[in-house]
């Protein structure tokens, strides 16, 4: 101990090493933190887990993050007291931080880097539900200091090199025995610091599943959503131009069990339909593929000079946006872009493009910018008549997220669930720019966020709703 204490006093005379060891300690606690809502929350925790394996968890969380603060420092005090020779702290150190972190998680859940390591089950199976993986990442690190501190000492003579690197190779060996060893201790030596699974709901739990019921409609609300823009006679200008074929588009809602109302067919007069556009839960489908016509047909550089040209390599009918479209009156090479539907401004099309290239869908990995499936083109479509409204960047986020939804419920609905139970905040509280982005919307990102309900929380209410399929 006063080999540690005046090897501890003489790294901290340096400020720069004091600065190091509260930098790792806080951004070890950062991290720590990171990986436990890889597999839950700090309220999930506290409700399944009792006061005394929570207490214990922070406590050792703190000491381990204290000891990886100055086990870091005393390390780079020891390389430049000792050179090379000050690198026989470099394994246990990081041994100790990686056996930390095997620990974040709760034991109901699982840590998150156990099936990496290949180690079966989670914090469950240990004895103490692993806060013995915390006290052995303690005990690492520990190690890891008094080495340093004796090389800062000068009590390691260089003679003996071979000899510590035996033993620090043969601790960091024991550790990774003991990890792999633990999970097989009979059952009744193990602890249980799980809450009994019949319990009252809390008033915090009755006030979480009441947000929850209410879920589907702040997600997809009764009276819809509208957007500044009317219909106009969009229809009947697709129809002239070959790009719908009425018959058959008429046909496509009549066996779909939704026939036409006289309101949306009137879109397809003359004359047009001069009414705000309004998206519900009835007319979502109507308006997937009246916006998939619109979006395909309306001659913009997104179609002409973007990601569909690049990928596309001369033969545009390969995409399901494209190709997909079989409704329509004249060839795609005849329709693809080549309607002036709307005309937008070199302020309006930039606009248009930063957010297009923001938004993404759950069905692919691609934004708008990419429209090579029938929603993609759908939100295009929507996005482009909005923008040449002179909508504002903050008026299309919220459009794409709105449209979105109601033609993704159920993965809309997960995501405002995710939101609502990670940050506390309602579906409307939730920035349209981070709904809709690539983090939470996109195929990718949702489906990380519903394994993470699955896991935390099971099943999230559906909201019986379709917003249409990938084909017309």
């Amino acid at each position: 101990m006063r080999i540690l204490m005046a090897a501890l006093a003489r790294t901290f005379r340096d400020r720069l090493q004091i600065v190091v060891a509260v930098s790792l300690a806080l951004n070890y606690l950062a991290l720590d933190y990171i990986l436990l809502t890889q597999s839950t929350t700090p309220r999930i925790m506290a409700t399944q887990n009792t006061a005394l394996f929570n207490g214990a968890l922070i406590a050792l969380s703190v000491a381990t993050a204290v000891l990886f603060g100055l086990s870091g420092a005393a390390m780079a005090q020891a390389l430049r007291t000792r050179g090379r020779a000050g690198t026989g702290a470099m394994p246990g150190t990081a041994a100790g931080g990686l056996t930390a972190a095997v620990a974040s998680g709760c034991p109901v859940c699982g840590a998150w880097l156990l099936p990496l390591l290949g180690i079966a089950g989670s914090l469950a199976a240990f004895p103490l539900q692993g806060l013995e993986i915390r006290l052995l990442a303690i005990a690492l690190l520990g190690f890891s200091l008094t080495r340093s501190a004796q090389m800062i000492a000068g009590t390691c003579p260089p003679e003996r090199r071979m000899r510590r690197r035996i033993t620090g190779l043969a601790v960091i060996a024991a550790a990774i025995a003991t990890l792999y060893l633990l999970p097989l201790v009979p059952d009744r030596y193990k602890l249980t610091f799980q809450r009994d699974g019949i319990t009252a709901p809390t008033a915090e739990d009755l006030a979480l599943e009441r947000r929850f019921a209410a879920l589907p409609e702040q997600v997809l609300p009764a009276e819809g959503f509208t957007i500044d823009a009317n219909f106009g006679n969009i229809g009947y200008r697709l129809v002239e131009g070959g790009v719908i074929d009425f018959d058959k588009f008429a046909a496509l809602y009549e066996k779909a069990g939704r026939p036409l109302s006289a309101e949306q067919r009137r879109i397809f007069d003359p004359e047009g339909l001069d009414a705000p556009i309004t998206i519900t839960r009835d007319n979502a489908y109507f308006l997937l593929n009246l916006f998939w016509a619109f979006g395909l047909a309306n001659d913009n550089p997104i179609l002409t000079d973007g990601k569909l040209k690049s990928y596309g390599a001369g033969r545009i009918g390969d995409f399901a946006s494209t190709g997909g479209w079989t409704i329509a009156r004249r060839p795609l090479d005849e329709i693809f872009a080549a309607s002036r539907l709307v005309t937008l401004s070199d302020e309006q099309q930039a606009r248009l493009l930063r957010v297009a290239e923001t938004t993404f869908r759950p069905c692919c990995g691609n934004s708008t910018a990419f429209p090579d499936c029938n929603h993609g083109m759908a939100l295009l479509g929507v996005l482009e008549m909005l923008a040449a409204t002179g909508a504002s960047e903050d008026e299309l986020y919220e459009a794409a997220r709105s449209f979105n939804t109601f033609w993704f419920p159920d993965q809309a609905i997960d995501v405002a669930a995710f939101f609502l139970v990670t940050q506390d905040r309602d579906f409307s509280e939730v920035d349209p720019r981070t709904f809709v982005s690539e983090q939470y919307f996109s195929g990718r990102g949702w489906s990380l966020v519903k394994g993470w309900l699955d896991s935390n929380l099971g099943p999230v209410t559906r909201s019986g709703a379709t917003g249409g399929g990938c084909g017309v």
